[in-house]
């Protein structure tokens, strides 16, 4: 047996190390590979686990499978047979482009992901000063200063394919709303006589896609546009799956056989859809559609392998090519050009930095952006004189079990007295802690469980399973009832049986109710991990991390979390913890942004 494998098979379970892992590498031992590529089948296996799509090796790991006992190093690449580990092109298990080593499926994902947005890049033809005129009548004049909110929606129409990216608060949606008028304007212009664009929008999460509804429909009413156009836009958003027509067997009823009846999309919190949800979205999407993606660059990545939408937006933002700003400037839009713009996709991407939601004292806001860039003496400066919508605490599991039972007994008495579930579940998102991580004293299962019997000895709950106010986290999909992991719910009276049932609120903002016997399985949802709370937001958030350090906290993370909050965060942990994890910010191994050029 090859050595390597021994080694292998010796220690599935550890590091993360799986079964599949050690399959992969044990067939490709079994069809004459050295121990070399038996090592590497292997990480390359384990990696995607990790939310990688390749292995680099100019960037390998130094303990392949976080196992500092592996007597091997990826240094250097393997040769290509063309039958094991072939190049580009070639029809084989492993894929070695460069200096990355890909499994087959995901090297083919990514390069279909690159051709659809490559063949989206080019600026469409539109008669020159059109779009930047129509666009006055949707956007206020403002001389003093650039208005990236009205290049972001010009930059969309010149193109059919681009990138809204920015924090929370800086008007993604609103945008969205302008440039999606903006391109009736121009359509309605150029063939009065012909049908409208057809448009869809969508999320990758129920709460995503709700959040995205309500904010649409804020955003409809003062725009100043004919009624038929008005008719036009969408009124509301679904999840990406239910979009796609996916089964109950999770396979899309629309692909490239049987493309989706559209001509624009949009998807927002782009940066938690994964690689093989993204290769499926693009899949399906008519040749001469348009796809535009929102979502905030900064934030954490999807949870299963890739990073698309950072990939995605590369170094764009806030500077373009010398041909956009000059076609920019015949809109009317005067912006800053770049000599090192080097890639198409950079000129799709606008960043939005204003923010309209807090003021210029947030501590949210600052928090945030002092964690973005990792500048540790800012976040030094709010936790010695913190704004009054932030607040520190040392981490002392009692206080903050005490502290959350207070936060939820509002809503539990509303569930306790019949108030209606859209009440329920409006006091249900005013407060949520947020966990680094699964398992551990910090953790969500042991704080969940904590709440959960603090709960009871307060006389809030009762000593059944169901009752009244019990908050769940669906943790898997259930195709048929239309309940997908990540979906977040409370028990409540049903109004027209009385019987208690779990209440849900769907992407149009309609609430369902769940008898709970036909729940897929679920969690307690007094606290939930960050990675699981993307898409959501809370008026309140009280942010958990450890108080050893781990390898999965780092800049994103606590962005993430910080950024769930509308109103005020509470940071428990200590400064150490938070410090390790300033320190680090994550990057996944992948070459979508290589690909596309």
């Amino acid at each position: 047996m090859s050595a390597a494998l021994q080694w292998l098979e010796a220690r599935v379970g550890r590091g993360g190390l799986r079964p599949l892992d050690v399959s992969l590498a044990r067939f490709v031992a079994e069809h004459g590979g050295d121990d070399h590529a038996v090592w590497l089948t292997a990480l390359v296996s384990f990696m995607s686990t990790q939310g990688h799509v390749c292995l680099d090796l100019a960037h390998a790991p130094a303990e392949p499978f976080d196992l500092p006992d592996c007597p091997w190093r990826p240094d250097t690449p393997p040769p290509i047979d063309g039958t094991l580990i072939g190049a580009p092109g070639d029809n084989a298990p492993l894929i070695l482009d460069d200096t990355r080593l890909y499994l087959s499926r995901h090297y083919q994902a990514e390069g279909r992901v690159a051709a659809a947005v490559r063949h989206r890049l080019m600026l469409r033809e539109l008669p020159t000063g059109l779009t930047g005129q129509l666009a006055g009548t949707l956007f206020p004049d403002n001389a003093e200063e650039t208005d990236w909110q009205r290049i972001a929606a010009i930059n969309c129409t010149l193109h059919r394919f681009g990138i809204i990216t920015g924090g929370p608060g800086t008007g993604k949606t609103w945008t969205v709303t302008r440039m999606l008028a903006l391109q009736l304007l121009v359509a309605h212009t150029l063939a009065p006589d012909d049908p409208l664009p057809r448009i869809r929008l969508a999320a990758p999460t129920g709460k995503a896609a709700a959040r995205l509804t309500e904010s649409l429909r804020a955003a409809l009413p003062s725009l100043q546009i004919d009624d038929a156009l008005r008719d036009a836009l969408p009124s509301e958003a679904v999840t990406l799956h239910r979009l796609l027509g996916a089964g109950r067997d999770g396979r899309p009823r629309y692909t490239a056989s049987r493309p989706l009846p559209v001509d624009i999309v949009v998807v927002d919190e782009a940066s938690m859809i994964d690689l093989g949800l993204m290769t499926q979205l693009v899949a399906a999407l008519p040749e001469q559609a348009s796809l535009y993606l929102v979502g905030d660059r900064d934030q954490l990545a999807s949870v299963e392998a890739g990073s698309v939408f950072a990939d995605l937006c590369g170094q764009g933002g806030t500077q373009f090519s010398a041909p956009l700003a000059e076609r920019l400037a015949l809109e009317g839009i005067h912006v800053p050009d770049s000599a090192q713009q080097t890639s198409l996709v950079d000129d799709t991407v606008v960043r939005l930095t204003r923010t309209h939601r807090f003021g210029h004292t947030s501590g949210i806001a600052q928090l945030a952006e002092a964690v973005r860039t990792g500048d540790v003496r800012a976040v030094q400066a709010l936790r010695d004189t913190p704004p009054p919508d932030l607040a520190w605490a040392a981490p002392d599991r009692a206080a903050l079990i005490q502290y959350a039972v207070n936060a939820l007994k509002p809503m539990l008495t509303l569930a306790a007295t019949g108030a209606p579930a859209e009440d329920v579940l409006t006091a249900f998102g005013r407060f949520r802690i947020l966990c680094a991580l699964r398992r551990g004293p910090w953790g969500v299962e042991q704080i969940n469980t904590q709440i959960t019997r603090a709960l009871r000895r307060a006389g809030l709950t009762d000593s059944e399973e169901w009752y009244p106010g019990r908050a769940v986290l669906l943790t898997r999909n259930d195709w048929a009832l239309g309940l997908f992991n990540g979906d977040a719910g409370v028990a409540v009276l049903d109004p027209e049986d009385g019987q208690l049932k779990v209440a849900f609120l769907a992407p149009d903002e309609q609430v369902r109710y769940v008898p709970p016997v036909r729940l897929p399985a679920f969690e307690e949802c007094w606290a939930m991990t960050i990675h699981k709370s993307q898409g959501s937001e809370f008026d309140e958030v009280v942010l958990v991390l450890p108080e050893s350090d781990s390898l999965i906290l780092g800049r994103e993370l606590v962005y993430t979390g910080i950024t769930r909050a509308k109103e005020r965060v509470m940071m428990t942990m200590d400064e150490r913890s938070l410090n390790a994890a300033m320190s680090r910010s994550v990057s996944r191994h992948t070459g979508l942004g290589d690909q596309i050029i």
